[in-house]
């Protein structure tokens, strides 16, 4: 169905249908002109937001819309569990091209009903509007959490321990496989079978927020500092040493990459390190512990979120700078790569 025939509010009626009913919080939601809260006592309020840019950020040709839809709101929510909170509630802005239909329209909602839904989060309004060329869809997002237990970028310090929950490059390389297929649509003997990179295919479309690990870690009360790997490890690592002013050490060899991610590096021409560095929305927690934290706290934190952690590195001063440790104890510059969205 094409948007013209029902309209920007006809639009908004169907979409609404799709969210699930709200908790006691929202005591106004979407079809006013503001969405109303009651917030709780004794917390602090997050706020964060996120745009996804076609051609930027995704593209139709291999995201299909419900994919979009989830990665969006799940950008937004792994924001939230960075700082050791939940998530509250969101609104949603989309601007539409005129090729997109209703129920194109109506998946990117499920998408993002999907995703909210597994992390407790409501969609309580926000905005729809007629795009000249590419598809936009925007989410900001609030949350809360204990004073007590907030964790930020800023808090590492020299000595601390870097470790990382899951595992790394394996969205990158999901995307780049994606990619491949895409380009190679005719001949269908071109790529391996989907077996063979489906559990990194599915890590780039559906990126699961990591919430509950979040919640454990900052209850250990050792953590100093964390962030999402949004960016690459590389690069998010260098955005909390430059707001803790300190400098920091990985070793290559205990860096986490599983065997589809290494394979696909294989097959792509790369390294699995590159992916892991540099590649991007993985979506795991980056953070720091302190040194002489309690072996098992950080085991037991993982067990209850069903979630490895490793152990990678340590905070150095920050004259030191960011360095790479490889197998033979040979020290290099950390080189920072990832995308940037103004120098490519």
């Amino acid at each position: 169905m094409e948007l013209s025939r029902i309209g920007e509010f006809g639009l908004i009626d169907r979409l609404q249908k799709l969210l699930p009913a709200f908790g006691q919080p929202v005591v106004v939601g979407p079809g006013d002109d503001a969405a109303a809260v009651r917030p709780a006592a004794g917390t602090l309020t997050l706020l964060t937001a996120d745009v996804l840019v076609e051609h930027v950020h995704f593209d139709r040709g291999i995201h299909d819309y419900e994919d979009i839809g989830w990665r969006a709101m799940a950008a937004n929510i792994s924001d939230i569990a960075a700082m050791g909170g939940r998530p509250g509630h969101a609104l949603v802005s989309i601007c539409l091209p005129d090729d997109v239909t209703v129920e194109q329209v109506e998946e990117i909602y499920r998408g993002m009903a999907g995703v909210a839904g597994e992390c407790g989060c409501d969609i309580i309004g926000g905005d729809t509007v007629a795009s000249p060329r590419d598809l936009v869809v925007s989410v900001a997002l609030t949350g809360e959490v204990a004073e007590e237990h907030m964790v930020t970028r800023k808090g590492a310090r020299v000595g601390d321990r870097i470790a990382v929950t899951g595992q790394l490059g394996g969205s990158q390389a999901g995307l780049a496989m994606l990619r491949l297929l895409h380009e190679k649509t005719l001949d269908t003997g071109a790529l391996p079978p989907a077996e063979r990179w489906d559990r990194i295919r599915r890590r780039h479309l559906r990126p699961h927020p990591r919430l509950r690990a979040a919640q454990e870690l900052v209850r250990t009360g050792c953590v100093h500092s964390m962030i999402d790997v949004s960016d690459g490890l590389a690069g998010d690592l260098k955005h909390i040493t430059d707001r803790s002013g300190v400098g920091a050490q990985i070793e290559r060899e205990k860096i986490p990459i599983d065997d589809q991610t290494r394979w696909a590096a294989e097959y792509l021409g790369t390294t699995a390190l590159a992916l892991a560095l540099s590649g991007g929305e993985d979506f795991e927690l980056l953070f720091t512990v302190a040194a002489d934290a309690a072996p098992g706290v950080l085991d037991q934190a993982a067990r209850k979120a069903g979630l490895n952690v490793t152990l990678i590195g340590r905070v150095q001063p920050r004259k030191q700078g960011l360095t790479i440790l490889g197998p033979s104890g040979e020290e290099k510059p950390l080189i920072i790569g990832g995308f940037n969205h103004f120098s490519g």
